[in-house]
């Protein structure tokens, strides 16, 4: 059984190459999270002048803060369009309010599999902040071609797109996917070569005459 040593050696190597430790968090993405943040302060802007902020720059002077610096990775002056007055959208067979829109379609990092520890990407998609009439405020996420279907409903046209580069914790995890697939083909070639590699060493063997 000299072969389970190397062969356990080989396939620790692989676990860390394709299991990296931060793979494993699972937590809201900066956008998710600005976004939040970013309903909140509108809220207290409505809350206090009894209408919606008209511009990012009203909403910008009443929190005594600029956006882009509270959130510095997001932008969301620069990435999303705020309306003023909000156009109504049909979403699930009613009225809602759409707020703000990501002016681009994008990609977004999530958890699938494995009770949600795996790294991936949806998308291309845009996050919506809406609300019926009646209702409470939703940060919702819906891939493109749902945009595409349920946008017209407002009469409006989609926002210019920004010029921003992607997101850089999508970035990260492009390349910490890439790394994964990566080493997980790796691995499976440098098994295939070690297992053959050992067939043809054990064929010689059996093969080889016996002394005289």
């Amino acid at each position: 059984m000299s072969f389970l040593r190397p062969l356990s050696l080989l396939l620790s190597l692989i676990l860390a190459l394709v299991a990296p430790a931060r793979a494993w968090t699972s937590k809201g993405t900066p956008e998710a999270e600005a976004l939040q943040g970013v309903r909140g302060r509108i809220e207290v802007f409505e809350l206090e002048k009894k209408r919606l902020p008209e511009s990012w720059k009203e909403l910008d002077e009443f929190s005594g803060k600029p956006m882009d610096q509270s959130y510095p990775l997001v932008l969301p002056t620069r990435r999303y369009e705020l309306f003023f007055p909000p156009p109504e959208m049909r979403l699930y067979g009613r009225s809602a309010q759409a707020i703000a829109i990501t002016r681009k379609p994008m990609w977004e990092t999530t958890r699938e599999g494995n009770m949600g520890r795996t790294l991936a990407l949806k998308g291309p998609g845009r996050y919506v902040l809406h609300r019926p009439p009646d209702g409470d405020w939703r940060v919702e996420w819906f891939p493109e071609s749902a945009i595409q279907r349920l946008w017209p409903s407002t009469g409006r046209a989609l926002p210019v797109p920004d010029q921003e580069p992607e997101r850089s914790w999508v970035t990260a995890a492009r390349w910490q996917i890439f790394m994964k697939r990566l080493g997980i083909g790796a691995g499976v070639v440098l098994v295939g070569v070690w297992f053959v590699a050992r067939l043809r060493g054990k064929r010689k063997t059996d093969t080889s005459p016996l002394p005289n």
